[in-house]
């Protein structure tokens, strides 16, 4: 306060909390979770794995992209995880805690990262599709509900293939009810049809 010359405390405190507000969300996750995306970053210069401990699990990375989801403006890395042999996004925001490993980035797939980093969702729904028939209330909702919308890939007027995976599928489309049938992938039909009759029971 004395390097500043703040006469008034108060207002010194409540401007760089305001400073702070008017930033999007993924510049405040930065200034929160610093310490976390130095590691991040100095993994991707330095091409090094990494420990992290998410969902209270211990899991080695190979981090690929430090990326932000738009939509919802939050930052995610993209990498290979170990434990689950998979590809995954892990919310940086999420992280509980992380440290660099002496082991080198493994680049497992680099034209499916290159993939990846031109269609980045959180969900990565690059590559995945599915088919559904949607009625003129539903595509006014599709219209208005941006949050995790899928990215539409062909109308074929009420029959609509989009790029999204199951799981974001169970997420954005049980708010629109009967304005929506899923017709494929068949799991996921029958995954919505289970979760409907269970809803319906509860209300006879």
């Amino acid at each position: 306060m004395k390097e500043h010359e703040v006469q008034n405390e108060a207002e010194f405190f409540r401007n760089i909390f305001l400073k702070y507000l008017d930033n999007p969300r993924y510049i405040r996750e930065q200034i929160l979770f610093s310490d976390i995306f130095k590691k991040l970053e100095l993994a991707l210069k330095e091409n090094k794995k990494v420990n992290i401990k998410y969902s209270g699990e211990i899991r080695t990375i190979n981090p690929y992209l430090l990326k932000v989801a738009s939509g919802e403006d939050r930052s995610y890395i993209f990498s290979y995880c170990e434990k689950n042999e998979d590809y995954r996004n892990y919310r940086v925001a999420n992280i509980e805690n992380i440290s660099l490993s002496k082991h080198d980035i493994e680049f497992k797939n680099l034209e499916y990262i290159s993939c990846i980093d031109k269609n980045f969702d959180p969900f990565l729904s690059f590559g995945k599709n599915i088919s559904i028939k949607i009625n003129q209330e539903g595509q006014k909702l599709f219209e208005r509900v941006i949050l995790n919308r899928p990215k539409v890939l062909e109308k074929n007027g009420d029959i609509w293939i989009l790029e999204c995976t199951n799981r974001l599928a169970k997420i954005y489309f049980p708010q629109f009810l009967s304005n929506v049938e899923i017709l494929e992938p068949l799991d996921l039909r029958e995954w919505f049809k289970k979760e409907l009759r269970k809803s319906l029971e509860r209300y006879l």
